[in-house]
């Protein structure tokens, strides 16, 4: 294929017949790569340099399949140029995936990622998508399996991960040092953790769904470390180990979020001024637990192991759901106690412990019943319109039938 490329002029469109293209390949010229009608275009790469490098801006490369065996420091694709697009590629690779360095505004989309090699740790593999200090991003529709993280971040800035799925590595989605990155209606299970936001600001974590991550002591749902000023809303942690986990975090917002079936729904852990409201925490071991995180503005959930006492019938409890902080504590003192998660012991203990209440991190008003999600809005609003249907047209034929007796009589 180099070959090919070397001859192209830059600006051409290049346009590849089905077969087997040998690499590696160094794109240094803006070109459009893309293959033709039916059959696969395949690039094979033997080597230890990446299969593909992409050393030019405005480089756009489009349905090639390349296959990279070997395990390697170096990844399958390499991009440095600025506004690159890569659009419905499928790697396999014994590397990073996709490693973008210092290049800015470009698209990943429609591109499946997979780890080839077998026998190799999930701590040695490489990362499917691996960008450091690329700035505005977009990582659309992607489906990327059995690597290190799917979608690796550090240092960039501006980034969207919208609609990607990833399965079975280790973090779903990982993003560190990054600012305003807009994480929304992804999918991720059978991961260690499914999206992991540590010292970021401004992270916007949307409509996302987290299921089944719950092999490791340490999975997550949804992790936030050292985050702030973010929000976190309409996202559904389903069967994880802990649903929703925040340490040293502050000034973010957790809204309309459906926690269910998690070991522990929510871990606040040393973290303040954040928002929590309109959450759903239902068929969880554990509703919640907390450690020194009493100074956040918790109102408005459904914890449906509290059992509150609605006197002016508003909905809300006239009680506060106040999370017991013992197990937490003990458990960072003797981090061994972690065998002794809701036994009965430990539950009759935290029942007895009630020092320093007043500390305790509170949901000042919890919810008597769970609030609706936007799909059961939109449910409730078709059943109502479908009735009302019904009605207009029970009272036509009825209206009809009165009219045909009186004609016959």
């Amino acid at each position: 294929m180099q070959a090919i490329v070397d001859q192209a002029v830059p600006g051409d469109t290049l346009v590849l017949k089905p077969g087997t293209y040998q690499g590696p390949v160094a794109v240094n010229k803006p070109l459009t790569i893309r293959t033709e009608g039916e059959g696969n275009v395949e690039l094979m790469n033997t080597s230890r340099l990446p299969a593909l490098t992409i050393d030019a801006d405005g480089i756009t490369v489009t349905g090639l399949h390349i296959t990279d065996e070997m395990v390697k420091e170096t990844p399958t694709v390499l991009v440095r140029g600025h506004r690159s697009v890569l659009n419905g590629l499928y790697i396999r690779t014994g590397g990073d995936g996709i490693a973008i360095r210092d290049a800015n505004e470009g698209m990943v989309t429609d591109t499946r990622i997979e780890w080839i090699a077998d026998g190799v740790r999930l701590a040695d593999k490489g990362n499917g998508v691996d960008v450091f200090n690329g700035h505005r991003w977009s990582f659309i529709g992607n489906t990327i399996r059995n690597v290190h993280d799917g979608i690796y971040m550090e240092n960039s800035d501006d980034t969207r991960v919208t609609g990607n799925r990833i399965e079975r590595s280790r973090y779903g989605i990982h993003c560190m040092y990054t600012n305003r990155t807009v994480i929304e209606r992804n999918e991720g299970s059978l991961n260690v953790t499914g999206a992991m936001v540590m010292t970021a600001r401004q992270v916007s974590v949307i409509g996302n769904s987290f299921s089944k991550q719950s092999e490791n002591v340490n999975s997550q749902g949804i992790l936030l470390y050292d985050t702030h000023d973010s929000i976190l809303a309409d996202n559904t942690v389903d069967g994880n180990r802990v649903g929703l986990y925040v340490e040293l975090s502050t000034g973010n917002r957790l809204e309309n979020n459906e926690v269910r079936y998690n070991f522990v729904g929510i871990q606040l852990l040393d973290s303040s001024s954040n928002s929590i409201a309109r959450n759903r925490f239902t068929g969880n071991v554990a509703d919640a637990q907390a450690r020194s995180s009493e100074d956040n503005r918790i109102s408005g959930n459904y914890w449906d192991q509290f059992r509150g006492i609605d006197a002016n019938g508003d909905g809300t409890s006239d009680i506060s759901y106040a999370i017991n902080p013992l197990f937490q504590g003990l458990t960072k003192k003797r981090p061994a106690f972690q065998l002794f998660f809701q036994s009965p012991g430990m539950v009759f203990l935290e029942g007895l412990y009630q020092s320093d209440r007043d500390r305790w991190t509170t949901d000042s008003a919890p919810l008597m019943a769970p609030p609706m999600s936007e799909n059961q809005i939109e449910d409730a609003e078709g059943r109502t319109l479908t009735g009302i249907a019904g009605l207009v047209l029970l009272g036509c034929t009825g209206t009809l039938f009165f009219w045909m007796r009186r004609r016959m009589s």
